[in-house]
């Protein structure tokens, strides 16, 4: 059985000495290496992404040279790499149409995983509208897109089932999501984001997430790999403000086959959609009917390597397999 494992901020508190292990054996024997492989993140998630030492050292281990990068340095040549892979660039939301010019730059120069159309349509939350209308179970989601107070009934109307959260479509680490218990609180909150030019999202709060946790469904080149649970982020009202990220409680869980069939149902759907995705992630919370998905991600989740003993090499196997025979190999 996998020890459990707590994590704060994405970064694991009593991290494993096997991630020294295997850089010090892959030091020792070093493979002939081929091709090259970019793992992206940003300049302040630098020794805070728990997942890349392992993903580096799996990496590594396929004969692949592979560099860990910030996204935003201009010195870069990504032409010179032959595959792309976005991991932690968790501060994407504070600059979004540079993060998207860079998305679209590096695309037409390598390969990006996941894709551009990827990228694109899963770093804005309105995609939820899409999902729910495939007929995948979805948190309620309202959205507010202008100053108009035409959000303002929605917003009644789920006040009186119970808390509110509110938070930007389009962010990342839980920046500048609330919960709220009074129509004040959330319609102040929503006006400051809409006057920013920030498109808002309002759902319910999922008050069973506190006892049951969410859980996170991790799929790797579309197959399973493992779930965890994850604590509730909103027990108290107020959440992040401008931080990279949230604090975040972290531990293995076994999911049930009613979570894994919403999980597999999804994915199949998301394959359909865009085809090939390296990896992929399915946020699940408990709803009245069942399992009910609060969110997926696809662009830069912690996919939490150490819970599964294999799934850094998978993911590093699926690397290997991404690299295109066109390129110099």
């Amino acid at each position: 059985m996998t020890t459990p494992l707590t994590a704060v901020a994405w970064k694991i508190t009593n991290s494993s000495q096997e991630v020294n292990q295997v850089n010090q054996e892959v030091a020792r024997s070093p493979k002939e290496t081929w091709g090259s492989v970019a793992l992206v993140t940003c300049t302040e998630a630098l020794g805070f992404d728990y997942d890349m030492q392992l993903l580096l050292a799996a990496v590594t281990a396929q004969g692949l040279l592979v560099e860990e990068v910030s996204w935003d340095d201009e010195t870069i040549d990504w032409s010179s790499f032959d595959l792309v892979v976005i991991r932690s660039t968790w501060d994407y939301h504070r600059r979004y149409e540079g993060f998207m010019k860079w998305v679209t730059d590096v695309s037409s120069v390598t390969t990006l995983r996941n894709s551009q159309e990827v990228i694109q349509w899963n770093t804005d939350k309105h995609y939820l509208s899409e999902i729910e209308r495939s007929g995948l179970p979805v948190v309620a989601t309202a959205f507010a897109n202008s100053s108009a107070d035409d959000w303002l009934v929605e917003l009644e109307r789920l006040i009186l089932l119970g808390d509110v959260v509110v938070k930007p479509t389009i962010s990342a680490g839980s920046n500048d999501t609330e919960r709220h218990s009074s129509i004040e609180s959330a319609s102040v909150h929503i006006s400051s984001l809409l006057n920013a030019g920030r498109a808002v999202m309002l759902q319910p709060y999922v008050i069973d997430i506190e006892s049951e946790d969410e859980t996170g469904l991790v799929f790797l080149d579309g197959v399973y790999s493992h779930a965890f649970a994850k604590g509730a982020l909103l027990a108290s009202e107020k959440n992040m403000s401008g931080g990279l990220y949230a604090e975040e409680r972290i531990a293995t869980r076994e999911a049930t086959s009613e979570q894994l069939l919403i999980g597999e149902r999804t994915i199949n759907w998301l394959i359909q959609r865009f085809g090939k995705l390296l990896y992929a992630r399915v946020d699940l919370v408990p709803g009245f009917a069942g399992p009910t998905i609060l969110e997926i991600e696809l662009t830069e989740p912690s996919l939490y390597l150490a819970l599964h003993p294999t799934a850094a090499e998978q993911l590093a196997k699926n690397i290997f397999s991404e690299m295109s025979t066109d390129h110099r190999l």
